[in-house]
């Protein structure tokens, strides 16, 4: 067990592990100095967390010339794995997913509109579906907002906007009496 360690848990309950590893799992040679920029700490704090993880058994540090690399092992593969699942979740890329399912009937429901099928039956299912594309974009804006995500944030703005749009296209359209 690393000096100073707890556990592995108190480890990964922290910023910088996580982000060290996870860096180290999508990088191909990450060296040493990567995976400090990767972080966003110093050399030595890097170096501290990698002989942390090395005594647990999750990398191994290769050297190559005077260089060292990381190599993950099978249990810091696996570990990587489920942090870049825990990220997802934490980064609303659920929601994100939900966003572009909505995106998907927002798109149908264009090509429905621009079909030139104008009657009343028609235009009448088009603004229901208008209204039950608008409730889950609501529901999908509630849930986006318990991230922290600006990318998620974006989408969400851009797809209201693209709700308002069709709904000039879908509202029916009074006529003017003209001047006879």
């Amino acid at each position: 067990m690393p000096k100073d360690a707890k556990d592995i848990k108190q480890m990964f309950l922290q910023k910088k592990p996580c982000q060290i590893l996870l860096a180290a799992s999508r990088i191909d040679k990450p060296y040493i100095s990567i995976l400090m920029k990767e972080a966003d700490t110093t050399f030595g704090h890097t170096t501290n967390i990698l002989s942390d993880m090395e005594a647990y058994g999750l990398i191994e540090l290769i050297s190559e010339s005077r260089m060292k690399y990381v190599k993950l092992t099978g249990t810091g593969k696996e570990l990587a794995r489920s942090l870049n699942t825990v990220e997802s979740l934490l980064d609303g890329k659920a929601v994100l997913k939900k966003l572009s399912n909505l995106e998907k009937s927002i798109d149908r429901l264009e090509a429905n509109i621009k079909s030139e099928i104008k009657d009343e039956k028609s235009e009448r299912a088009r603004a229901k579906r208008l209204h039950e594309i608008s409730v889950r974009w609501a529901a999908i804006g509630e849930e986006a907002a318990r991230y922290n995500n600006a990318g998620l944030a974006l989408a969400l703005s851009r797809t209201k906007e693209r709700l308002d749009y069709l709904e000039t296209k879908i509202q029916p359209h009074e006529t003017i009496p003209q001047d006879t």
